[in-house]
């Protein structure tokens, strides 16, 4: 066998040296940021985020939307398997950026509204060269930041709210300064729409001379059964409640939740139908 020169293999062992280097150097040339002045990355102009749970667990197929009010204009993805999505490029105006989920309970579709990890999160943007990422986190309760809260509707809230009538047969009413509490409990086996276990609720008002109308605000959607006390001057009472006005009154209304907001296929609060239009009389 004819044995290669000591040169040529110092040759061939510089040569790939060489080589070496100058892969390493290239390679670590590729993912350094670019320079300025340089092609704008590949998330220009775009809307990226990532959506979880209410315990932080990336969520798939939930429906991500950009809208324009000045260009009367939409753009709607969904999320993949990480809870990642893309929009893409809005180059021109602001946008405001919204994400729903959709859930089936007690046989019913619901879109709920999610919710972001601060306040300003919720502005509208202009994504511009260097992009903007929005993220989204599924709340069951607690305010709406870019919603109008009102106490005399259900505006505002992540939760359900529900409308107390002082009103009761022979138009009946409790007295002023009368302090209503009102309990929820959770019926044997129910769970929140996230799966997780619900407590009890207790949410109180006071009665005021000449109005009728009482909002419970902010309550997490499960099935309860409701219940209430009243109180005045020292003494309490066990309160009968309806949803008619003249008849049907008992200690409680059973199996109590939230139906799915009419039409909700996707609106900027938070999917549940209040009872505005189907109070509960009490007295």
């Amino acid at each position: 066998m004819k044995s290669v020169p000591f040169q040529s293999i110092q040759t061939l062992a510089k040569t790939a040296l060489f080589l070496l280097v100058q892969c390493l150097f290239l390679s670590s040339c590729e993912v350094q940021p670019p320079e300025p002045g340089t092609d704008p990355p590949t998330e220009s102009y775009a809307v990226t985020g990532t959506v979880v749970d209410t315990k932080g667990a990336p969520m798939a197929g939930v429906k991500v939307r950009a809208d324009n009010s000045a260009l009367y204009g939409s753009t709607e993805v969904t999320t993949d398997q990480q809870g990642r999505y893309k929009l893409p490029k809005l180059e021109i105006g602001s946008w405001k950026v919204y994400a729903w989920k959709e859930v089936n309970y007690k046989g019913k579709t619901y879109h709920l509204r999610l919710g972001m990890p601060a306040a300003a999160d919720y502005d509208a943007v202009s994504p511009g060269k260097d992009g903007v990422v929005k993220n989204f986190r599924w709340q069951l309760s607690g305010q709406i930041p870019d919603r109008p809260r009102s106490e005399r509707s259900g505006s505002g809230y992540f939760g359900g709210t529900l409308l107390f009538r002082n009103l009761g047969p022979d138009a009946s009413t409790m007295a002023a300064g009368t302090v209503v509490t009102i309990t929820l409990t959770p019926v044997a086996g129910a769970t929140l729409f996230d799966g997780s276990a619900p407590t009890i609720i207790k949410k109180s008002f006071t009665i005021e001379a000449g109005e009728y109308n009482y909002w419970v605000h902010d309550i997490a959607q499960c099935e309860y059964r409701i219940t209430a006390e009243a109180k005045l001057n020292g003494a309490g009472r066990q309160i009968q409640l309806s949803k008619s006005v003249s008849s049907g009154h008992a200690a409680a209304i059973e199996g109590f939740y939230f139906k799915p907001h009419l039409g909700s296929s996707g609106d900027y609060e938070n999917g549940l139908l209040t009872t505005n239009d189907d109070p509960f009389f009490i007295y």
